[in-house]
């Protein structure tokens, strides 16, 4: 078989359902060998609102887990934006502070990534504000060796040029993208969105089915993925991407199934790709 230089994932968030369910009996810290023996991957995302409550005792016993299952942690990511150009220093100083633990919670787990996304319409001198924050963000989180790495969200960072943009404007090695393949399609620019974002991606998402994050899962005869997995693949692949891709899905009794048929997907496409198909 040809050998494969592109790790598949999954984030926890498509079993949220499950996680936080009382009459379920998997939970996080589970996470790690559920997604390695039931799933197939080998690594997890995590979404930040899914450690709420949880102590540093309970994110090193994550990391321990991961590490036995030989499934690391590789991102810790915040759903909802940050508001990092706004005009407004008690909320920019609000998201500094926000983003520090974070980033301190993202080191206790093992992730080598934290992803976040930068809200708020790009006018007057917003951009060249979201730049000098996250700039000192950048200083601040420098000691946990964690990689920052912003999504596309409306606003600022709606066009990748222009999130690209204040990539290079922060400047340091440690600042990147997080592409997420839903986001492109929607862009309706699939694949040069990718291919765009990829060179400077840490992680990327690839968001499958037909329900919407945050929405109502949808039904196994209408749950389905709304792009070409491959195609964007092998976007990414042509740009000399990597690294990770993690799966995600809206959730529901249909998830893991999703996961899985996506995951071949990708891994077939793999195959081919480094057998020059």
């Amino acid at each position: 078989m040809a050998q494969m230089q592109l790790l598949v994932t999954v984030s926890a968030a498509a079993f949220r359902g499950r996680l936080e369910s009382s009459e379920d009996s998997l939970d996080l810290v589970d996470m790690p060998d559920f997604a390695v023996s039931e799933l197939g991957v080998r690594g997890l995302s995590i979404p930040s609102s899914l450690l709420s409550g949880r102590d540093s005792t309970a994110l090193e016993r994550i990391r321990d887990e991961a590490d036995r299952a030989r499934c690391p942690t590789l991102l810790l990511y915040e759903e909802t934006p940050f508001e990092l150009g706004s005009p407004d220093a008690t909320v920019r100083a609000a998201a500094c502070e926000r983003i520090g633990r974070l980033a301190r919670a993202a080191s206790m787990l093992g992730c080598a990534n934290l992803g976040i996304a930068c809200s708020g319409a790009d006018r007057g001198d917003s951009f060249d504000l979201a730049a000098a924050t996250l700039r000192e963000i950048m200083q601040k989180i420098d000691r946990q060796e964690v990689n920052l790495l912003i999504q596309s969200n409306a606003g600022i960072t709606e066009k990748p040029d222009r999130l690209t943009e204040l990539i290079k404007k922060i400047g340091g090695f440690r600042i990147g993208s997080l592409p997420d393949f839903r986001i492109a399609h929607d862009s309706s620019d699939f694949t040069g969105n990718l291919r765009r974002l990829a060179p400077y991606a840490g992680t990327i998402i690839a968001t499958v089915g037909g329900g919407k994050l945050g929405g109502k899962p949808a039904t196994p005869a209408k749950d389905k993925t709304p792009y070409d997995l491959v195609e964007g693949l092998r976007a990414v692949l042509a740009v000399g991407y990597q690294h990770a891709i993690s799966l995600n899905h809206a959730g529901g009794k249909h998830a893991a199934k999703a996961i899985i048929e996506a995951r071949e997907l990708l891994e077939k496409g793999l195959e081919a790709h480094a057998e020059g198909e």
